[in-house]
């Protein structure tokens, strides 16, 4: 499986159907029901997020209760119930004037984190189409950051992708 067959997971396509359902349901989450994310020394600003799956890392989100997220978001636990979830999903919502540093994270060598694009700051949509999945190696260096006057919005899932994935195999974003 090459990096762009990799683009052609069937997890992706599901995904990107139901953008504009999970845009929808993320608009509409109660703003207390987004905590801040752990290692606060990697970005300036404001990086939250509504999970509704913390797989191992259960420890750094420390109050986070996942059955209650997924109660209030049917659209998204209905996916990630049809998709090869590894571990972490959710919503990230990064705020204006927002930077997350360049850093790498670890993770097993089959998976790679998908990003649906629900708000984005325009001059980011015009690369990522609102609605369109990416996939990223987060093993790889990878960082983020909102320039803008709104939020930048996210739907993120930590996929199994049926093979090893070598560092750098993807690039900066598949």
């Amino acid at each position: 499986m090459s990096p762009s067959s990799l683009m052609d997971l069937p997890a992706l396509r599901i995904l990107e159907a139901h953008a504009d359902a999970l845009r929808a349901e993320a608009l509409a989450l109660p703003e207390a029901l987004f905590v801040p994310m752990p290692s606060r020394e990697r970005y300036t600003g404001t990086w939250r997020a509504v999970l509704l799956d913390v797989g191992p890392w259960g420890a750094e989100f420390p109050g986070v209760d996942i059955p209650h997220n997924r109660r209030l978001c049917p659209v998204a636990t209905a996916l990630l119930s049809r998709l090869p979830v590894a571990s972490v999903a959710g919503y990230l919502r990064l705020d204006p004037g927002a930077t997350l540093a360049t850093h790498t994270d670890l993770r097993e060598d089959d998976v790679l984190r998908a990003h649906v694009a629900l708000v984005l700051p325009p001059e980011e949509a015009t690369r990522w189409p609102i609605g369109r999945a990416r996939l990223l190696d987060v093993r790889a260096p990878h960082g983020a950051k909102n320039p803008s006057e709104a939020p930048r919005l996210t739907f993120t899932v930590d996929l199994r992708v049926g093979r090893r994935v070598e560092v750098g195999e993807l690039g900066e974003w598949g």
